[in-house]
């Protein structure tokens, strides 16, 4: 469990290993009972997973079950034309994506982590929706952006685009999930390398 980064050419123990998460979400038109409500769906996930010298990637489009089912598909949401139709339609069920997740995900010794709280509820209200069991420890969460501003003492948010600025972090292919994943990935390794440390907990 855990890792070493090199820092001033000491090593630095991490006591955890780090699983880096990004959706990408589309969002639904439903009608129940004639009632309408907008629902957010996981339409691609990416995960960076760090332990030791290993680093480990995942990455897949996910089918938006409330999506496919919808007659109102609001074809501008699906990122400006990187999702085309066909692709959503034989994409990964969610419940597959996350049992590859599970794979690397040991509990109490993975620290998963997200830039905003948006991965950790959206992924809770799907698992609801879909029925299926919710992969991962609360306990075993970071809200990296919440740790950074903190770590960092900015008393405003900050989002990943200023985070990465703040930090000359180069930003390539924004708003996709492996690519979001990777610099959450260089964001806390440059956090651990600055001092900062994860309290352990069990």
């Amino acid at each position: 469990m855990g890792f070493y980064i090199m820092q001033d050419l000491e090593m630095k123990f991490i006591p955890y290993n780090l699983l880096a998460l990004d959706f990408e979400f589309i969002t639904t038109r439903v009608v129940k009972n004639k009632a309408k409500k907008y629902l957010q769906e996981i339409i691609e996930v990416g995960a960076v997973y760090k332990e030791d010298d290993k680093i480990l990637e995942f990455e897949s489009v996910i089918r938006p079950r409330n999506y496919i089912q919808s007659k109102h598909k609001p074809l501008y949401a699906i990122y400006a034309g990187r999702f085309s139709e066909e692709k959503i339609e034989d994409g990964m069920e969610l419940e597959e994506a996350i049992n590859e997740l599970k794979k690397i995900y040991i509990p109490e010794e993975t620290i998963w982590i997200s830039w905003g709280k948006a991965e950790y509820d959206i992924l809770k209200t799907i698992c609801k929706d879909y029925e299926i069991s919710f992969p991962f420890l609360k306990d075993d969460y970071l809200d990296l952006s919440k740790e950074f501003a903190q770590f960092y003492k900015i008393k405003t948010s900050v989002s990943l685009d200023k985070a990465l600025n703040m930090l000359d972090i180069p930003s390539l292919s924004r708003h996709e999930a492996l690519p979001d994943a990777r610099a959450l990935m260089k964001i806390a390794e440059r956090m651990f390398i600055e001092g900062y440390e994860i309290e352990e907990k069990y």
